[in-house]
């Protein structure tokens, strides 16, 4: 009897286990956003290749020279790249995207529809060769909350480094006076500079920034980068340097990779010129307004992410000769996720 009682107790253990239904924990949301690239090439000879962006059918959160004309090499025996240096993809709330796939389509007429194109591809690579001028604003007005803008300044440039260790990192300090660190590769030299900033009267903010593009003008990097950071507005920076002054140095065509631009004006006791700072945040840079000094810190961080997850895109195909009155439409879709 008690043999009998065991060999059921343990059926029923094992019709349970039979019963009992496994758990599987649901696959993660798929975050992934598409965005286009829409692009004319031509090929006048087999060796000129040249890619033109269209900004008006392209996605607007993909940052990129629009303005330029992209040229390229010829590769022996019969292929052609063009590189295209310092891309970023940013939405309307500043998100920064990571990229995980580009694919390429070409206009067919005898379709009339877009073909994939698996041939002839656009390779992506994250940029290692970085340049940054960090503007920090060290006036008075700043009160006791600048020893928390230094800590922020800190981390930021800490993260910029972990994420891209190759870069380079300068910081210009401005308040009645301008003290300058050249760019540079070590971390230590940048955090002790930073600690030894000293408050000073009045906000030179303009000729500042002017010096810190000037730093970046005559740099050799693949990405150009300058982050301004002010709690007022300029009120000593000589007449020459203007917002339209600066506005034309950041726009320069013959600057080329073209510096990204991002600003950062803190809502306090000096007051900020919001529309300024906007203008001045160009070439696929942003412009942020943190209500107070802890709003900062997330700005700092959300920024040193955008600025250091930056790529360089290049484009692969044969050595087809492609009229430039007859230029092929490409597109570039690009699957990417917030970062």
């Amino acid at each position: 009897m008690k043999k009998f009682k065991g060999l059921a107790a343990l059926g029923l253990i094992l019709l349970f286990a039979a019963c009992k239904k496994t758990v599987v924990n649901p696959p993660p949301p798929d975050l992934s956003e598409y965005f286009e690239l829409h692009v004319d090439y031509h090929n006048v000879d087999g060796q000129s290749p040249k890619l033109a962006f269209d900004e008006n059918a392209s996605s607007p959160e993909v940052k990129i020279d629009f303005k330029s004309l992209f040229t390229g090499n010829a590769l022996p025996p019969n292929l052609i790249n063009i590189n295209i240096n310092s891309v970023r993809i940013i939405d309307d709330n500043n998100t920064n995207y990571e990229i995980k796939e580009i694919l390429a389509y070409e206009w067919r007429e005898d379709i009339n529809d877009w073909k994939n194109d698996v041939e002839f591809i656009m390779k992506y690579e994250q940029t290692e060769n970085l340049n940054v001028m960090m503007v920090l604003d060290a006036s008075a007005s700043l009160g006791d909350d600048f020893s928390k803008v230094k800590s922020y300044a800190k981390d930021f440039a800490q993260r910029v480094y972990n994420e891209t260790p190759n870069a380079q990192i300068g910081v210009i300090q401005f308040s009645d006076v301008i003290g300058k660190l050249p760019l540079t590769s070590n971390a230590n030299d940048v955090y002790s500079y930073i600690d030894n900033m000293q408050q000073g009267n009045f906000t030179t903010l303009y000729e500042a920034m002017n010096m810190g593009i000037t730093d970046l003008e005559n740099s050799l990097s693949e990405s150009k980068t300058i982050l301004t950071f002010t709690d007022g507005t300029d009120n000593n920076s000589g007449p020459v340097y203007t917002p339209t002054y600066l506005k034309n140095k950041l726009t320069n065509e013959s600057v080329q990779p073209q510096i990204n631009s991002f600003t950062i004006g803190l809502e306090g006791n000096g007051g900020v010129d919001k529309i300024v700072l906007q203008e001045l945040a160009a070439n696929g840079g942003a412009a942020e307004f943190p209500k107070n000094i802890n709003q900062l810190e997330s700005v700092f961080n959300k920024f040193s992410s955008t600025i250091s997850n930056v790529y360089n895109l290049t484009y692969l195909r044969n050595q087809q000769v492609v009229n430039p009155n007859e230029p092929l439409q490409l597109k570039f879709v690009i699957k990417a996720v917030p970062k």
